[in-house]
């Protein structure tokens, strides 16, 4: 299986991801807000005010936190996969450098053992 990872673009995307991270979290701060607004509105309505405020507590804000930090585990996963992945990249670079450069090449395998090993 070959895996083919276009680094530019999938940065492009993170960074874009991210704005986009950082404009929900603004609409988050205004989703606070106008509950509050809302909250305060309806004081002396029995129940209204309080049940507001209970929706918002127990589902609007922890939804809304859940949410980001999903988001925000995924850029940030995906991100360190990107930097792994060239990581990779380069080490095997390094690694056929350094074994063209020595001259030494592995001889040929059989069956997981070396087959000057298996002759010997």
């Amino acid at each position: 299986m070959r895996i083919d990872i276009r680094v530019p673009e999938v940065r492009s995307l993170l960074g874009d991801t991210g704005a986009d991270l950082e404009d929900l979290e603004t609409e988050r701060t205004r989703l606070t807000d106008a509950a509050s607004r809302l909250q305060e509105a309806l004081t002396g309505c029995t129940g209204l005010d309080t049940g507001i405020s209970r929706v918002h507590e127990e589902v609007f804000r922890p939804d809304a936190t859940d949410i980001m930090i999903r988001c925000n585990n995924a850029v940030q996963g995906t991100g360190q996969a990107v930097s792994a992945y060239l990581a990779g990249d380069t080490e095997m670079v390094q690694n056929a450098q350094s074994a063209a450069a020595s001259g030494e090449f592995p001889t040929q395998t059989q069956y997981g053992v070396r087959h000057a090993q298996a002759v010997a």
